[in-house]
């Protein structure tokens, strides 16, 4: 993506990057991979710590900075695939309107993306898992690294 990130602090092996979102508000997220049952197979999770240290995925504070949030959490994904070159990433927004910004983000960088990654989306019309294709129906994407070991 050629937008401005957020710098970020890695934290929990390279499993957990922080930042703070700079929109209306100064906002602390955290970008989460957590490996599932399935080997090789992480669930990225885009969260906003709160005040305690907890971690919230449903707060929806709209703050206003769609674009470096998005290039934040690609170059996290870069980053992440460089240190796990075999992981999968599975992501998903918690509302339709976010999962639609993540299609939309995908869209707006995909042959830049598919020089290094294989991107796939489950679609939420018959839930199948198909090569990213723009302006599809998915509910669920799924990235690689082209280059995997």
């Amino acid at each position: 993506m050629d937008q401005p990130v957020y710098d970020v602090k890695v934290l929990e092996d390279g499993c957990r990057f922080d930042f703070l979102s700079i929109g209306y508000t100064a906002t602390h997220k955290a970008i989460l991979y957590q490996e599932t049952e399935i080997p090789f197979l992480y669930s990225l999770t885009l969260a906003e710590v709160q005040w305690d240290g907890r971690l919230s995925t449903t707060i929806n504070n709209s703050n206003a900075d769609v674009k470096p949030t998005m290039a934040t959490i690609s170059k996290t994904i870069e980053t992440f695939t460089d240190a796990h070159p075999r992981a999968v990433v599975g992501f998903m927004g918690n509302t339709d309107a976010k999962t639609r910004l993540f299609r939309i983000a995908i869209t707006r960088d995909l042959d830049k993306f598919l020089e290094k990654y294989l991107i796939w989306g489950v679609r939420s019309d018959n839930g199948r898992r198909e090569p990213f294709k723009p302006n599809q129906p998915y509910q669920y994407f799924f990235i690689t690294s082209r280059f995997s070991t």
